[in-house]
Parts: C-alpha cells; sequence; structure tokens
C-alpha cells in the first residue's frame, strides 16, 4: 500500500537549538525588565510565524547558522552586561552598608535619605559626661521637615543597649505622638544650646550603691523652637544615668531632677 505522505519541513537541530535558547533569554530579559514587553512579544511572534521554513525557499543549513549564531551570541552578552551593570548597582558600596543584626539602624545612615540629624550622632566613648550631653543634644533637636516622629525614636534608642527596655525609655522624654502631630503641622524644628551635665549629691549617692561603671547625671539646656508664626525659647532639664564598661551606653533617664 502506498501512502502519499509529506513530511514537514524542519529546521536543522543546530537552528531549532538556537531559537530555544533565544526564546529563553527573552523570557528572562522580560521578566527582568531589560527587554520591553512589546518588542519581545513581537520576537515572539516572528519566531512562531518561522517555526516551519517555507519550501522553495530553503536557504543552506549552514549559512542560517552563520546568521543565528551570532544573533544569540550577541543577544547573550548584552543580557550579561545588563544583568552585571543591574547587580552592580544594586549591591552596596563596601561592607559597612550591611546592617549588624546586633545593632539598630538609625534612618539614613545606610543611605535611605535626610532622616538622620547630625545632633542625633551616638558618641563610641569611655567618657559618661560626652555620652550625657551628646544624649541631651539628641532628645532636644529635631527637624519635622526633615525626619518623622520614628525616625527621631530610632535615632535616640540608638544610644541604648538594643535588649531589654533600655531604648524604650530612651525615648521617654520625646514628644508624644499628639504632641509631634501639633509640631509637625506648624513645621516645628528645634534646636538646643548651652548643654551642660552634672552630678548632683543625690546621684553621687545612688553611684555608690550602683553597678561599676554608672554615673548619673542631671542634664540642662535652652531649646530655641522655630514655627511657622513664631519662635519659642525654653529651659530644658532631665535626669539621666550611663553605664560604661568601658564604652559608655544609655541606662536610664527621667524628667524628674533629682537634687
Amino acid at each position: 500500500m502506498t501512502h502519499n505522505h509529506h513530511e514537514v519541513p524542519r529546521h536543522h537541530w543546530l537552528i531549532r537549538y538556537y531559537r530555544a535558547q533565544l526564546r529563553f533569554e527573552l523570557r528572562v530579559l522580560t521578566a527582568l525588565r531589560i527587554v520591553p514587553a512589546p518588542i519581545a512579544a513581537a520576537v515572539f511572534a516572528w519566531l512562531r510565524r518561522t517555526e516551519i521554513p517555507k519550501r522553495g525557499n530553503q536557504v543552506k543549513q549552514s549559512s542560517r547558522s552563520k546568521i543565528v549564531i551570532p544573533v544569540v551570541i550577541g543577544l547573550g552578552a548584552v543580557a550579561l552586561i545588563l544583568a552585571l551593570a543591574l547587580r552592580w548597582q544594586d549591591s552596596p558600596e563596601d561592607g559597612s552598608a550591611t546592617p549588624d543584626p546586633g545593632r539598630t539602624v538609625v534612618p539614613g545612615e545606610s543611605g535611605q535619605g535626610p532622616a538622620r540629624l547630625e545632633e542625633w550622632k551616638r558618641p563610641t566613648t569611655t567618657d559618661p559626661h560626652e555620652f550625657a550631653i551628646a544624649y541631651a543634644r539628641a532628645i532636644w533637636t529635631y527637624d519635622t521637615t526633615r525626619h518623622s516622629q520614628v525616625d527621631w525614636e530610632n535615632a535616640v534608642s540608638v544610644f541604648a543597649d538594643p535588649s531589654g527596655a533600655a531604648p524604650r525609655v530612651a525615648t521617654s522624654l520625646l514628644p508624644t505622638w499628639s504632641e509631634w502631630k501639633h509640631l509637625e503641622l506648624r513645621k516645628a524644628r528645634g534646636t538646643v544650646a548651652d548643654i551642660t551635665a552634672e552630678t548632683t549629691p543625690r546621684l553621687k549617692e545612688l553611684e555608690r550603691n550602683a553597678k561599676p561603671g554608672w554615673r548619673g547625671f542631671v542634664i540642662k539646656g535652652t531649646q530655641t523652637t522655630v514655627l511657622d508664626t513664631e519662635t519659642l525659647v525654653v529651659d530644658r532639664q532631665a535626669s539621666v544615668a550611663v553605664v560604661c564598661t568601658p564604652t559608655c551606653k544609655f541606662w536610664s533617664a527621667t524628667a524628674q531632677v533629682l537634687p
């Protein structure tokens, strides 16, 4: 029995292999948003149209290979270069950009924007007096046009050991949420000058019975608050305790001044 069987013409195996590679690379580049979706769709449509070679218009397989292979290699090289460039842009410039899991990251410290104020900087020091003054500067300096209340709280909490309730206590002298919203509406910003940190007889007594490295201070300063329509000058004071063993950390604070 004779069958009229016509074999469907197919591309050479090497052509089919590189066409499959081209499809794969296009999918990857589209997923990475390197190649726009309309361009990828047009290429996919062309691949479907040319899936079966036309009869009577055969091109030598070696010629097809010479045409397709450079195209695929070129696309692969472009994809590799673009992928490496994107990865380089997303990677940190140095190891300092990787957050330390044992440390609270100050907003703005890792390149997230202008949230961090220079006055919020926590000193690495063994001098309790210097540390107490730095804490006073941090809790009395703010700018509602540059940061949020959460930014401020996070920055002040860095002064304390991250374990336990110390970070929350460190932020207890900051404005409440309702007070902050009022300051924010008036675009307030506060600066402090003439900061002092002194030890009182009561604090000296507590120091004798406290853990090694404990020091207590009464911190004072003059805060200038600039609002949308007025400027206020207020004297601020509080009691703060730090522990230096030998590096200093925040221990406790209260708005009540111990005599």
